[in-house]
């Protein structure tokens, strides 16, 4: 079976996963362990310029953690190669996947680093560069590059003539770290991904996560054929019962008529810019209009799809309807999936107009490449734990009360079974 083969080159490769809920202090242990070893080199990877540039760094004084610049390279990468060779303990944030090269990894491999994965980095995720599927399926037709299905999809690049600094140099760049894969039913469906190289060449990696059975980690984590184990070096200061019963004091589950009365509207976002009619869309509108009057700007976070937050999109439909005129999106709008910000940690009250789904190019992909060995995401997983992480960035994450509107009525359910206990 060519899954087989594909898990066996990574068959000794192992990666430890801490899977704590928010507000039980697992980055602070994560922090502490490293102070507690430091004979180790450390990569810290965070999506966060305020978690690699200020928050490490300051935690971890002892260690000297430093980070990327282009202050004196051209480029981040150059710069984290240069760091990498002198052994340095570094932070940078996960869009340099895409800019290591095989340089990086043999300096990773021979410093031995350790290698620290916040648990907000996507390990798999649509690819959204500047090439589509008819770059893919040209260069394809003229046998510059191969669609490897028996490898899981992956770009081969096999174009050796072509010069350096083309339009395509970028598109070699992330097939030489094996980053780039494709869909079985459609060259559209593009997705990068972390690179197994990396993984392969730290000397151990640690993963911070929620809810992490059924997510789209572990997916790619069995698609990938690697070992995963708990990461049990970590002492906790809250364990998950203790959060999730002071989380359901906390939080006051609000509704009013206009709430209530698109409980059961799609939400998706599809819904939002395609299907929805110009009356749902602006009943939507009434309803955060009605919760923003109540609380007011200064205590009010939102959420929904960004394209709805916008005058027009490119169908031409006016979505604008969804966000009273006398709001400043900026003010308090915070995106669905956004974990690593504390900035919003003054917000009493959220709204969550968004009902949420794996995204469709990565789940066509794992569908295609993971059905066999059970590496499909649970949509209801996904969403749930998006949503908690969002409703963290507010103020219960100082243990202080929160009112939460919640729109759509699957979403809704899912955070009421989660402070139950229902979902484990």
């Amino acid at each position: 079976m060519e899954h087989d083969k594909v898990g066996l080159n990574l068959k000794m490769t192992k990666v430890e996963v801490l899977d704590a809920v928010m507000g039980s202090g697992k980055t602070q242990g994560i922090i502490q362990w490293m102070l507690r070893n430091p004979s180790n080199k450390y990569l810290y990877i965070s999506p966060m310029l305020s978690e690699v540039e200020e928050r490490i760094p300051k935690s971890c004084e002892a260690l000297e953690f430093t980070f990327p610049t282009t202050e004196e390279y051209t480029t981040k990468s150059r710069h984290l190669l240069h760091l990498l060779k002198e052994g340095h303990n570094i932070s940078f944030t996960h869009s340099l996947f895409s800019e290591l090269s095989q340089r990086h990894l043999d300096e990773i491999k021979s410093q031995r680093y350790v290698m620290i994965i916040d648990e907000e980095v996507s390990l798999i995720e649509p690819y959204k560069g500047k090439y589509k599927k008819g770059d893919i399926v040209s260069l394809e037709a003229a046998k510059h590059i191969r669609v490897d299905e028996d490898n899981l999809g992956k770009v081969e690049w096999l174009w050796e003539e072509m010069a350096d600094g083309t339009q395509y140099s970028d598109l070699k760049r992330l097939c030489s770290i094996d980053m780039l894969y494709c869909s079985k039913r459609s060259r559209d469906m593009m997705v990068t991904q972390l690179p197994m190289a990396l993984v392969e060449s730290a000397e151990r990696t640690i993963i911070l996560s929620y809810l992490f059975k059924g997510s789209v980690m572990e997916s790619f984590l069995k698609l990938k054929g690697l070992e995963v184990v708990d990461f049990k070096e970590v002492e906790l200061m809250k364990d998950t019962e203790t959060v999730l019963r002071e989380a359901k004091n906390l939080i006051n589950f609000c509704h009013l008529p206009s709430t209530n009365a698109v409980k059961n509207y799609g939400m998706t976002n599809t819904w939002y810019t395609t299907t929805a009619t110009k009356d749902q869309l602006k009943k939507v509108g009434a309803a955060i209009r009605n919760v923003y009057r109540k609380v007011g700007k200064e205590n009010l976070l939102i959420t929904l799809p960004k394209d709805s937050t916008l005058k027009e999109v490119k169908s031409k439909r006016n979505v604008r309807l969804v966000i009273p005129k006398e709001v400043n999106v900026e003010d308090i709008f915070l995106y669905c999936g956004a974990r690593a910000t504390n900035d919003f940690a003054g917000k009493t009250a959220c709204l969550h107009a968004y009902n949420r789904f794996v995204n469709t190019v990565v789940k066509a992909y794992l569908q295609d490449y993971g059905a066999d060995l059970d590496a499909i995401p649970d949509d209801n997983q996904f969403a749930l734990s998006e949503m908690v992480q969002w409703i963290w960035r507010t103020r219960i994450r100082n243990d202080k009360p929160i009112d939460v509107y919640i729109l759509p009525q699957r979403m809704e359910k899912l955070l009421k079974s989660w402070l139950n206990g229902d979902i484990p």
